[in-house]
């Protein structure tokens, strides 16, 4: 066998190995779960305000995820409330759950059907949706997550 042949018999066998071990990484990973664990008021002024939604990050696997990245878009019944990303690093211990505080900025008028809809049938409905830079043991993933849900008002009469 020539050394060229040798040689793309070699990188033949690298790539194979490579995309092997990337198939296993994937298959052996599994997706964390989010879920919407709060949402609290925590600024007002003229022109809107500030809410911290908090997310429950639960993971799964045997391995801890230290993410880098999230971006994240708040809607309320289909609307864009706010929307951002954060740099903020965390940590997700290994079959067990974290929480992410994300500050969502909205204004008064983004807010004020949700907020009419609130006060006249008692719920809205929400939706948290984005993605997070995570890595593992197994790589670096940009994984997708959507919770949604409804929010009941504990005031209204219903």
């Amino acid at each position: 066998m020539s050394r060229k042949h040798l040689a793309a018999a070699w990188l033949a066998a690298i790539g194979l190995a490579v995309w092997g071990c990337a198939t296993m990484a994937k298959a052996a990973f599994s997706q964390p779960v989010v879920a919407l664990r709060d949402v609290r008021l925590s600024s007002v002024g003229f022109d809107g305000g500030t809410l911290d939604v908090l997310l429950s990050v639960y993971n799964p696997n045997e391995y801890d995820l230290d993410a880098s990245q999230m971006t994240y878009a708040v809607l309320v019944d289909s609307s864009v409330v706010g929307q951002g990303a954060t740099d903020q690093r965390w940590v997700v211990p290994a079959k067990d759950s974290a929480v992410v505080r994300l500050p969502v900025k909205f204004s008064w008028q983004g807010a004020g059907a949700a907020g009419q809809h609130l006060l006249n049938s008692g719920s809205v409905l929400y939706e948290v949706r984005g993605a997070m830079k995570i890595a593992s043991g197994l790589g670096t993933f940009t994984l997708p997550y959507d919770q949604r849900g409804s929010f009941r008002s504990l005031a209204h009469p219903r």
